[in-house]
């Protein structure tokens, strides 16, 4: 009686604060309730899963038009007593092109001397630098870190890279 004499709505009154929390526990888990906390769930899992994607799962808006990779093929003479030398000269310019926009990675071979059945090599090592673009790999050799690097290995270097874009792959889809 007190509480109504106060002018307090009818809700404060003690006798009334379970059945109040009944009503939002009825509004919780009622089927409204549910497919709010669905649509909160999916919402927040999209947003998440666009925002943050990883390796496996990027999400290209038009798969179809992407246009394949361009691939550089570099050849190398080198002489066994500078292999060591030429292979750290090779990682300094590789870790260069990571930093760049537009590479996606690079291989580096090397000629297996323990078979001759195909005749004597030409070339001890060949890599195989791969970029979305020509023009990104263009724009990463103008670059004067690049230049500097690029003198340490014109010693070793045959003709410029030659660049390739990709006609066939059969690599698996992992999708």
């Amino acid at each position: 009686q007190g509480f109504r004499r106060l002018g307090l709505p009818r809700c404060f009154l003690p006798h009334c604060r379970s059945s109040r929390m009944t009503a939002i526990l009825r509004n919780v888990f009622s089927l409204g309730g549910f497919n709010r906390s669905i649509c909160l769930a999916t919402g927040f899992a999209g947003g998440y899963a666009f925002t943050n994607p990883d390796v496996d799962n990027v999400y290209d808006i038009f798969p179809l038009h992407k246009p394949p990779p361009f691939a550089f093929v570099n050849v190398y003479n080198v002489k066994e007593e500078d292999a060591y030398e030429f292979e750290d000269v090779w990682k300094d310019l590789v870790r260069f092109n990571q930093k760049q926009e537009g590479y996606l990675f690079t291989k580096m071979f090397k000629a297996d001397q323990r078979d001759r059945g195909f005749g004597p090599t030409k070339f001890q090592y060949m890599d195989i630098s791969q970029w979305t673009t020509g023009d990104a790999q263009r724009r990463a050799t103008l670059r004067a870190s690049y230049q500097s690097a690029a003198e340490a290995m014109e010693k070793y270097c045959g003709p410029k890279p030659m660049m390739y874009s990709v006609v066939v792959d059969d690599t698996p889809k992992t999708h």
